[in-house]
């Protein structure tokens, strides 16, 4: 007996479900019509559309598919592509930023050394500025400390 003629049975339903299911998903690729789906059911367009969850699931899979919500593997490939070159650069990212911090951390150790070395402590040096100061003072204030720090051979 040939398939075309045959009843459709919830498990044939069920089968179909999980066919569109796996379109729905890009699984079987990113074309879907009824004929396709006829093709490979074996049953008519009439018969699958009559089963409301049929229709339902190739309705959800269309829309999967034309919404962009699927990619094609070519479009997975190149977006996984661009994304391990976003991690590389990133990670090239963080490790200058560890360095400029590093960098950072040892100005400031010997900023702190050298105003032990002149009597002072931080906590006398580290307070709030009297008023508020525009980005030009600060920037004049800080000026003199921007020069290097001769080596004293003690650190």
């Amino acid at each position: 007996m040939n398939k075309r003629f045959h009843r459709m049975t919830d498990t044939d339903v069920k089968s179909i479900i999980i066919d569109l299911n796996r379109w729905a998903a890009g699984q079987l690729g990113s074309k879907l019509t009824w004929a396709i789906l006829e093709e490979q059911s074996g049953f008519s367009r009439q018969s699958l559309q009559a089963k409301a969850e049929i229709k339902a699931a190739y309705d959800y899979a269309k829309e999967s598919l034309s919404g962009g919500l699927i990619k094609s593997r070519e479009q997975a490939t190149q977006e996984n592509d661009e994304l391990q070159q976003e991690v590389q650069r990133l990670r090239l990212e963080i490790t200058e930023y560890k360095r400029r911090e590093n960098i950072w951390r040892e100005r400031w150790q010997r900023i702190a050394f050298h105003i032990r070395q002149k009597g002072l402590q931080i906590h006398e040096i580290d307070q709030p500025a009297d008023g508020t100061l525009g980005d030009r003072e600060v920037n004049n204030l800080l000026r003199p400390f921007d020069k290097e720090i001769p080596s004293s051979g003690r650190i």
